[in-house]
């Protein structure tokens, strides 16, 4: 296939997906007991790279790490060569192509990432996608597969049904995707399940790639985990974790003692019976080859040795005296209710060292301190504060990394953003993405102000620039009102690593 119709049509949100970084993806391995490769110099492959929106910011920000995205929607992979060669990245290439024959010399891979890619190719190309990762991983590397799970799909695959059949499949994309949404309109006004509305109102609010992928693409097989599991067995590969937030997790009694082959056993049914309750609806496997040693259920003694980092707030006064159960809020908009005392001041200060990581060492000592300096009462046990930290790790409240990652926040004069930002901020239908690798929304005049951070222009140029742009569109603003706009922004810029200083050559 010389590329990929509807992709051309209809391509799918580049995005940067934050846990398919490999730093992160080491973290849960860990977490799991699993060795993983070190996150120093590595060698990343995408299968599925879409334009780029995941590989590219993940390249920029290792210089000294190698990337291969490959991508067969031909519209959108000569979109992501166009933005590397333009933004000089010698560290990441994307080619068009088939996972199912990739070019050769491709050489070994510390990671592989393949989101949105497994659930949605014919079962040859599924079998493919599993032969790449266990013949181009190295020996401890680790794989990222994403799939649509059965437990969760199967009250939605008669929808799907519906809109196949009512939808030309000869029309191009948007075309079809039009019939959907008149189809979805009609149901609507005819249902009476509460369920069935929910998720017809998300799918006409969702981008219009992810209705017409998941319900109309040609193949959507969710897959239950025990069959995954098999299909990885039968390839030499092994499950390592579940990188996605978790609302549930494994926990194996009385496994002292069982050699790993039985743990692994009852683990497995384990996640089985969790997907069945919980009605699981999609993972992020985390995957390794079989001849790489074990993992095992994820055991909150593993936090000692990672580093975490979290951006929340909290639309209260924060209660450090009493156990009470507080909402802590992240860029997203998700909530976490969070009740001990000592983690409550551990995500203060978490979110006043952002975007740099801390130790857990780190984390325990600013806690307390933060404690002492307002003269909490609350509890400072530090065996349930683990625990509680645990718990809003796997719910991706707090996440978890190897590295403590170098930040600044000096706003230097005149400012300068760096050529990533500037570039995704100046390219129409780009996102932003920050250092953490999180997508950032930015209006239009947050976007032009971004793209005009080069190191060239004063702060009140700026002002001036920005003031001349808003009244071409209608908007009459007083100079010093947007002077302290654009300081905000700035300040907020630097917080998402999007700031450089005057010597980084970036």
């Amino acid at each position: 296939m010389d590329t990929l119709q509807t992709y051309d049509e209809l391509p799918y949100d580049s995005l940067p997906l934050p846990e398919t970084q490999p730093d992160f993806l080491a973290a849960m391995a860990t977490l799991h007991g699993y060795e993983s490769p070190t996150s120093g110099r590595m060698r990343v492959l995408e299968l599925g790279c879409a334009s780029g929106g995941n590989l590219i910011p993940l390249a920029f920000h290792h210089p000294e790490s190698d990337f291969v995205g490959i991508e067969l929607s031909c519209a959108q992979a000569e979109a992501g060569a166009r933005f590397v060669a333009e933004l000089g990245l010698g560290n990441v290439r994307i080619v068009h192509g088939d996972l199912a024959a990739l070019p050769v010399g491709l050489g070994k891979f510390d990671y592989i990432i393949a989101h949105g890619v497994f659930s949605w190719v014919p079962a040859a190309v599924r079998q493919a996608l599993l032969c790449v990762c266990r013949e181009h991983l190295t020996p401890n590397g680790l794989a990222y597969i994403s799939f649509n799970v059965a437990a969760g799909w199967q009250k939605w695959l008669p929808l799907r049904e519906r809109l196949l059949a009512a939808t030309d499949a000869n029309l191009p994309a948007p075309q079809r995707l039009a019939q959907a949404l008149a189809l979805l309109s009609q149901l609507e006004t005819d249902c009476d399940d509460a369920l069935l509305l929910q998720e017809i109102e998300h799918l006409k609010t969702a981008a219009p790639s992810y209705l017409f992928h998941e319900y109309l693409a040609e193949v959507n097989a969710p897959m239950a985990f025990a069959d995954f599991t098999r299909q990885l067995a039968n390839e030499g590969l092994q499950y390592v974790a579940e990188v996605g937030p978790r609302r549930a997790m494994v926990e194996l009694e009385n496994a002292w003692g069982l050699a790993p082959a039985l743990i692994n056993m009852r683990w497995m049914e384990a996640e089985c019976a969790l997907d069945e309750v919980l009605q699981t609806r999609f993972r992020r496997a985390l995957i390794s080859r079989n001849d790489a040693p074990p993992a095992y259920p994820a055991q909150s003694l593993q936090l000692s040795v990672l580093a975490f980092y979290c951006d929340l707030t909290s639309e209260a006064e924060i209660d450090l005296d009493t156990a009470c159960e507080q909402e802590f809020i992240n860029a997203a908009g998700n909530r976490f209710c969070v009740a001990h005392p000592l983690l409550k001041a551990a995500l203060m200060a978490l979110s006043a060292a952002y975007p740099v990581a801390l130790s857990y060492s780190e984390l325990i000592q600013n806690a307390q301190t933060c404690m002492t300096h307002f003269n909490a009462k609350g509890s400072r046990d530090e065996t349930d504060f683990r625990d509680a930290l645990f718990n809003l790790v796997l719910v991706h409240g707090v996440h978890v990394a190897l590295e403590r990652r170098a930040h600044t926040d000096v706003v230097e004069s005149p400012p300068r953003a760096h050529a990533l930002a500037r570039l995704q901020a100046a390219t129409p239908g780009w996102v932003v993405s920050g250092v953490r690798h999180v997508a950032l929304g930015l209006d239009a005049p947050a976007r032009a102000l971004l793209a005009m951070l080069d190191g060239t222009q004063t702060l009140d140029q700026l002002t001036l620039a920005m003031q001349t742009m808003l009244q071409a569109s209608g908007v009459d603003v007083e100079g010093e009102t947007v002077s302290q706009l654009i300081q905000q922004k700035i300040e907020w810029f630097a917080r998402q690593g999007l700031l450089q200083a005057k010597s980084a050559n970036i």
